[in-house]
């Protein structure tokens, strides 16, 4: 029997820290399935979907933690079913100039339309001609039973309008 596990895991970035995890789980008779591991402020972070025998369970999340006399935090959990909804995904894309408060704006217009985040990733960029920080964004969204589409083009055009922002929604 195996069991799915998420790692979580933070530290300095440098060389060997992926090599570090995945020689962990290959030794307690793991498979990586999925991740997503980035560089951010100088720190290297991911989280990753594991599979490992039901008897590895008890020991990996010791194993994980000593990772922490290398510098790496890393945390083990059970991951839950992770089958696909079936539900319509969309695709936002914002790009905008950048100032504090645009992704709690956006959250908050996708979560009061009734969206679901399924992944948001951001950036900051310098503006070619201006040289000033440009903001981007792109999230992929579910359509949960009940949303309206509409209102959510509604709250976005407002939020759009209101931080001089270009917001596109399409299909996934």
């Amino acid at each position: 029997m195996t069991a799915r596990v998420l790692i979580s895991f933070f530290c300095d970035d440098r060389p060997g820290v992926v090599e570090s995890l995945s020689a962990i789980l290959e030794a307690q008779g793991g498979n990586w399935l999925d991740s997503q591991l980035s560089r951010l402020g100088g720190r290297f972070a991911g989280i990753v979907l594991a599979e490992v025998p039901t008897e590895a369970l008890e020991r990996l999340p010791a194993t994980m933690a000593a990772l922490q006399s290398d510098g790496i935090t890393a945390t083990v959990s059970e991951a839950s079913d992770d089958e696909p909804s079936g539900l319509p995904e969309r695709r936002v894309t914002v790009l905008g100039p950048d100032r504090p408060g645009i992704v709690l704006e956006l959250t908050r217009a996708l979560r009061g339309a009734g969206f679901n985040v399924l992944r948001l990733e951001t950036s900051v960029e310098t503006a070619p001609m201006s040289g000033e920080p440009l903001f981007r964004a792109e999230a992929r969204i579910e359509l949960l039973d009940g949303c309206r589409l509409d209102e959510l083009e509604w709250q976005l055009d407002a939020l759009a309008e209101r931080m001089t922002l270009d917001i596109d929604i399409v299909d996934a």
